[in-house]
């Protein structure tokens, strides 16, 4: 050959490596040469290769071997697919026959590892070929066992001895995790350690331990996460997962205990402790998201815990057992101590629809500190509780069906339904006590409300008895009683009231109808006055109405008790208590009303007419009364005001006729009232009667209620008889100490013979007269006022008569010829006119001693001596009778016996002895003068 041409050699090895390289693209892509290359590419992975797509290999910029639709089989059935493989190889390697990649790179791959892995670490360790290898996966799919990754876009970083780390982000059901994993190289016992850290967001899972060759996974896990942390020993095998020494805390509470998950007939158990635990966020959880979202894994769980706090309240102990299926939850039992050694027990099932069977239970022997636990008072009659109910409904609508136990004494049944903090239902209580829960009614907790309704057999409201209770309303912002009724000393009431938030009443209605009221009068408090039987014996209606804001409620009330009939129509204030309107009262016949109290005075009190009561009032805390009243009375007639004033009375009285009724001698003054009172009343009257009968003209007094006990009745001008009256009494109680009477009384110009003064004496005064008193008395009633008189009276008189005996008829029957008859005659009776007359006398201990009593007449004198007794109305009399006679003569005769009818014993003999002087002899004869 020629030299010259040697230099070919090289170039025609370069141009025939060059038709070499340049063919292998189209050698690749050629469909007769695909099972080679196949054969090619598992001869080199030790693995099933089936390349179902396009493959290519593209030289520049650089070596790249792309294939689509790849399946890698592995001899454990590990399985990797992709939608496409990029494979950047050395063109060296790959003319010598060999297959040597920097990186690899995976579209969209679905790699399912089997649990447990058959091989181990060896399962998942990559070949030999590949150490040192670059891979990436986008939008992969990983699954060991029955866990599945989705949407993995990872790193994976291979080394020697099968050592290979991963990197990357992917979603574990709908939740997107931060995720790497590292297994080390395979040591020669097939173990290889293995670390795994997982997040989301703040959420960190971390798991540092060993992979065996069984497959067997042990190590320590733990988890942090905002206000959480814990971990666990766990243990990994072909058959179970379990988590032994398991700590976790959650800000306050504080879990320990055990898990297990079983992989053959796959289910979850876990046995945990529990102290502050908040359960509130837990339900939530478990009710809106774990449960619908739980996979078809059953699960146990089995709970001890203490110092638990639920919608802020707090509980002692829980103990319960439940189990978690694609069905649902079956609370098997739960049993929680609350305060007042109080049992809650239950058993249910909750549905994955949230639908809820099962039955409850509560036993409290001491209700009050199981309700203080939780700033709430029950009624004082409820001291325990035992109910059990069925339940039924979802976890937003529950239902207490067949609602059956007692509260304190009252046994009750019924059935609620509460949604969220409102609850709806009937209970019904063979006997239940309304006052307390009237007073109770502020209590409800939180933004609890209601809508149902109550009924009893049995009911008292205080000391009223009821029967067959029905109360319907609904408790939101205000309380609101539709309807209220009852049976009630054999009649019935009825109404409907609303109640604001800070129970104040905005409306009501009702009506109260009796047959008597004397049942309802005899349960009233022993300290209140006794009411007569003939006043509560007829039938009472009662109705009422009221609407309006709390500062403006108007009002009316009608109220009849037999032929009584009151009125009211006030306007009250609750926001600042006060009240005022119009109120009457009237009664066809006074006289009748008054006999009903026992004061039957005939027809002279207080007279032929009706009463009728018509006047405004008002009332505030410190003051209340009538500012304007017009009273008819019979034959009274006044108007005016009375007041009181934080304490203080006050008022005007003026009268055109002032009927005051006859005193009962054992009638007793409300003194204890009386003696509490202060203030002042002023009465003016035109006239003022007494028992019917005309005593006084125009008076004007004044009632004083002074500090001390002291009461005074000022009259400080009264027209008496033609002529005035004037003067005071007042009255004192102190202690214990019978009330002290003193009066000072001064009349002048008093006409007798208009006194009608219901007094029957056996001389009766006529003419004018002046007279003056100062008096004192004690004791409660009139009839003692009498027996402890003292003081003293004097009496003047001018030209007037004294009716009772005649010093005219005393002389001229000493000239007549039945002188003893005439004599009695006219002691007896007649008049005797007189020029003047003085009286005076004193009291001791109701005994009138008199210390002077002497009368002038033209017709002679007359003087007595003696006693009147005030409290028996006797009296013991000794008269002086002196007829203007000649000679002298003084008749003396005594008085003895009651008033209206004394006996009289006359000392006669002097009379009778009397002679008249002879008539004077004639005088002689005057003798004629001298003649």
């Amino acid at each position: 050959m020629n030299k010259k041409l040697l230099w070919l050699i090289p170039l025609g090895l370069l141009a025939a490596a060059a038709a070499a390289v340049l063919a292998l693209p189209g050698f690749v892509a050629s469909s007769a040469h695909r099972a080679r290359i196949e054969q090619l590419a598992s001869s080199l992975t030790g693995r099933q290769v089936h390349i179902a797509g396009k493959l290519t290999l593209s030289l520049l910029p650089s070596p790249e071997l792309n294939a689509g639709q790849i399946t890698i089989t592995g001899p454990d059935n590990e399985v990797i697919t992709a939608r496409a493989l990029t494979l950047d190889i050395s063109l060296p390697a790959l003319l010598h026959g060999q297959l040597s990649a920097q990186t690899l790179t995976l579209e969209s791959p679905t790699i399912a590892f089997p649990w447990p892995l058959p091989g181990g670490p060896k399962s998942i360790a990559l070949p030999g070929w590949l150490a040192a290898l670059h891979a990436q996966i986008h939008h992969g799919a990983i699954s060991l066992g029955s866990v599945h990754f989705a949407n993995v876009d990872a790193d994976l970083f291979t080394g020697a001895n099968g050592a290979v780390t991963i990197s990357g982000t992917g979603n574990l059901q709908g939740n997107k995790l931060n995720l790497t994993a590292a297994l080390g190289a395979t040591a020669l016992t097939g173990a290889a350690p293995l670390s795994l850290t997982a997040g989301n967001g703040p959420l960190s899972l971390n798991l540092s331990g060993t992979l065996g060759g069984d497959s067997t996974l042990t190590g320590q896990l733990s988890l942090t996460a905002p206000g959480t942390s814990g971990n666990a020993n766990l243990t990994v095998t072909a058959t179970a997962a379990t988590a032994d020494a398991l700590h976790l805390n959650i800000a306050k509470a504080s879990l320990t205990g055990s898990a297990a998950l079983d992989f053959s007939q796959p289910a979850l158990t876990a046995t945990l402790d529990a102290r502050n635990l908040d359960l509130t966020p837990l339900q939530h959880l478990l009710l809106q998201q774990l449960l619908p979202a739980w996979p078809s894994l059953p699960a146990t769980l089995a709970l001890t815990a203490s110092n638990i706090t639920y919608n802020g309240q707090s509980l002692p102990a829980l103990t319960t057992s439940l189990n978690l299926s694609p069905n649902g939850l079956n609370v098997q039992s739960l049993k929680a101590t609350l305060p007042g050694a109080t049992t809650l027990a239950a058993s249910l099932q909750i549905s994955t629809a949230g639908a809820i069977t099962g039955h409850a239970s509560l036993n409290s022997p001491d209700l009050p500190s199981l309700l203080a636990a939780y700033g709430l008072a029950p009624p004082p009659a409820w001291t325990s509780a035992t109910l059990s109910t069925g339940l039924s409904g979802t976890t937003s609508q529950l239902y207490l069906n067949n609602l059956t136990g007692s509260l304190g004494p009252s046994h009750l049944s019924g059935g609620l339904i509460i949604t969220g903090h409102h609850a709806t239902g009937a209970l019904n209580f063979d006997r239940l006590d309304l006052t307390p829960l009237l007073s109770w009614r502020g209590q409800r907790p939180g933004h609890f409300t209601a809508d149902g309704q109550i009924t009893a057999a049995h009911a008292t409201l205080g000391p009223l008895p009821l029967t067959h209770l029905l109360l319907d309303g609904a408790l939101n912002h205000q309380l609101n009683i539709r309807r209220i009724s009852a049976n009630m000393l054999g009649g019935l009431a009825a109404g409907s009231v609303t109640l604001d938030a800070q129970g104040n009443i905005t409306a009501a209605r009702g009506f109260l109808s009796l047959p008597s009221a004397a049942p309802l009068a005899a349960l009233a408090p022993a300290s209140w006055p006794h009411l007569p039987a003939a006043l509560v014996q007829p039938r009472l209606n009662l109705t009422l109405a009221a609407r309006g804001p709390a500062n403006a409620l108007a009002a009316s009330a009608v109220a009849t008790l037999g032929a009584f009939t009151l009125t009211a129509t006030p306007v009250i204030n609750l926001i600042q208590p006060s009240a005022s309107g119009a109120i009457s009262l009237q009664h066809p016949s006074a006289i009748a009303a008054l006999n009903i109290f026992g004061l039957s005075q005939g027809l002279t009190y207080p007279g032929a007419g009706s009463i009728a009561l018509r006047a405004d009032f008002m009332a505030v805390p410190t003051s209340f009364g009538l500012p304007n009243f017009i009273l008819s009375f019979g034959s009274l007639m006044a108007d005016g005001q009375l007041m009181s004033n934080k304490g203080i009375i006050s008022g005007q009285i003026a009268a055109g006729t002032l009927a005051l009724p006859p005193i009962p001698a054992g009638y007793a003054p409300p003194w204890s009232a009386l003696a509490a009172a202060q203030g002042k009343i002023s009465i003016t009257a035109d006239r003022v009667l007494y028992g019917g009968k005309p005593i006084l003209g125009a008076t004007a007094a004044s009632l004083t209620f002074a500090p001390g006990s002291r009461l005074t009745l000022a009259l400080s001008q009264a027209s008496l008889a033609g002529g005035t009256l004037a003067g005071s009494l007042t009255a004192t109680t102190a202690g214990n100490q019978p009330p002290a009477l003193t009066a000072q009384f001064t009349a002048s110009h008093i006409d007798s013979t208009q006194l009608n003064l219901p007094l029957a004496f056996p001389y009766k005064l006529s003419g004018n007269f002046n007279a003056s008193a100062a008096l004192t008395a004690s004791g409660y009633t009139p009839k003692t006022w009498a027996a402890t008189l003292g003081g003293s009276l004097s009496l003047d008189a001018g030209n007037g008569q004294l009716n009772g005996f005649t010093l005219a008829g005393l002389a001229h029957a000493l000239h007549t010829p039945d002188r003893a008859k005439a004599l009695h005659t006219a002691l007896t009776s007649g008049a005797t006119s007189f020029t003047a007359l003085a009286f005076s006398g004193t009291f001791s201990h109701g005994n009138c001693t008199l210390s002077n009593a002497s009368l002038t007449s033209p017709a002679g004198n007359a003087s007595a001596t003696g006693s009147i007794d005030v409290f028996g109305n006797t009296l013991a009399l000794r008269l002086a009778l002196s007829p203007r006679v000649t000679p002298p003569l003084t008749i003396n005769t005594m008085l003895l016996g009651s008033w209206t009818k004394p006996k009289q014993y006359p000392r006669l003999k002097p009379a009778l002895d009397w002679v008249p002087p002879a008539p004077p002899l004639p005088a002689p004869p005057i003798p004629a003068p001298p003649q």
